[in-house]
Parts: structure tokens; sequence; C-alpha cells
């Protein structure tokens, strides 16, 4: 479990078992992934950032 606010990192990954691991978390997931050369970095934001970005949304 990854607490808000902090980040994994995963290196030795490929990009199917990327692709594999977005289609099991979905669309609606509370955590950001990048990828890149084979690292796969998880980031869990903090709620007051979710606040900002949907005020933002409800903005424009």
């Amino acid at each position: 479990m990854i607490l808000p606010g902090n980040k994994l990192i995963i290196g030795d990954i490929s990009c199917q078992d990327f692709e594999q691991i977005l289609g099991d978390l979905g669309e609606h997931r509370v955590s950001k992934l990048a990828y890149h050369s084979g690292i796969l970095e998880i980031r869990v934001i903090l709620p007051e950032h979710e606040k900002a970005k949907v005020f933002i949304s409800n903005f424009v």
C-alpha cells in the first residue's frame, strides 16, 4: 500500500506489463502512473491536489 503523497518506483517492467497494469487498474484510479525505459513510477496524490483539480475543472 502506498500512502497519499508518496511514490513507488519499480524497475525492469516491460511495456506489455505496463499496459496490463493500466488495464487492471482501470481509468478511475487514485494513483498516477508514469512509465519510461522499463521504469514504472506510481504516485498517490494528496486529497488536497484532487480537490484543486476538481475545482479548476469545474471552473473551466
